[in-house]
Formats: structure tokens, sequence, C-alpha cells
């Protein structure tokens, strides 16, 4: 099985910038509050978990388990500018991962998110999962776009699916990236 504790690598963006890609580890708690904290309530608003509450970063840390959820994150300048977590299904699922990812201002559009979602993609194949699920706000057309590019499809569109805090509903893409082809699957 692939061992996602010891993953590192090094990429180069689209501007030249390198940044390292590794797990997040115990000691990243404040880097990563950090990213949430300076991230403006736009950028927030649309994420599952109250992020800009350190007790919510913190409960990911004292939880951290590989087996459950595989959070990369991407280094530059001492600090954490992007975050890209599969969460593991279990039972029937266990072949299926949800992808999430959230980068810094800073560094969008400069192809981290794609860098950080299909190296997300190789260790999922890797880990052995079939099909990796992104749920994607149906306004954000950007998003949508650049997940259809990195090969997921959209498979449907949920109605009123994503309710903020201040209780307005979005529309949600659900997109499905399969990883292994039929002939591959071995039971």
């Amino acid at each position: 099985m692939f061992n996602f504790a010891v993953f590192r690598k090094f990429v180069t963006l689209n501007n030249g910038r390198r940044v390292l890609l590794r797990p997040l580890l115990e000691e990243d708690q404040k880097l990563l509050f950090d990213l949430f904290h300076e991230a403006s309530e736009e950028d927030t608003r649309f994420l599952k978990d109250e992020v800009k509450e350190p007790i919510v970063v913190e409960r990911w840390i004292a939880n951290l388990n590989y087996d459950r959820v595989m959070p990369l994150v991407a280094f530059c300048d001492g600090r954490i500018v992007g975050d890209c977590a599969v969460y593991l299904g279990t039972k029937s699922a266990r072949h299926v991962g949800e992808i999430r990812i959230f980068l810094a201002q800073d560094f969008r559009g400069v192809g981290l998110g794609s860098k950080m979602i299909l190296e997300m993609c190789d260790v999922c194949k890797k880990r052995g999962l079939w099909f990796l699920r992104a749920e994607v706000i149906l306004d954000h057309a950007k998003v949508v776009k650049a997940f259809r590019r990195l090969g997921f499809d959209l498979r449907c569109t949920l109605d009123d699916y994503f309710m903020r805090k201040d209780g307005v509903t979005h529309d949600i893409a659900l997109m499905i990236k399969r990883l292994k082809k039929p002939e591959e699957y071995t039971f």
C-alpha cells in the first residue's frame, strides 16, 4: 500500500515559484490556521467547515489519520499556501474519495490548484481508489471548467444542495474522475 506519510514533492508553478507539497503534520496547526484566517469571508463562505474558528483546525490536527483523510499542503516562503484533502470513503464507498481544495488568494491562477489535484489523483490511484468526487458550486464556472480540464466529468447538478450559514442555497455540480479503467478492476 502507498505510504502517504512520506510523500514529498517540489513543483514549479506557472510563475516560476517552487512549492513543496507534503502531508499536513501536527506542527502545521498555526500555519494552516493562518491560511484560512487571512482569507476573506467571501473566500471561506463556500467551505463545509467554519475554518476561521481555531477549534476547527485544532480538531483536524488532533485527529490526523491518513487512513480517513489525506490532507496535502503546499508550502512556499515559510507559509502554507494551499490545502487539498481527500476524504476516504468507507464500507461500500471505500473505493471513492471526496476531494476538496483551498488556495491562498495570491496563489490562484498560477497552476497550484491543478498541480495539487493531479498529485492527489496519483496518490489516490496508488492507494487503490477507483473514483474521486468533487462537489463544486455550480455558479463557480471557472472552477467547474478547471475540474473538467483535469479529467473530472460533470455527472449531475443538485439544486439547492449547499446552504451557507446565512441560509442562502446554491446548486452543486457533482463531478467525478475515474481513476481506474473498468478492465483494471479486480475482485
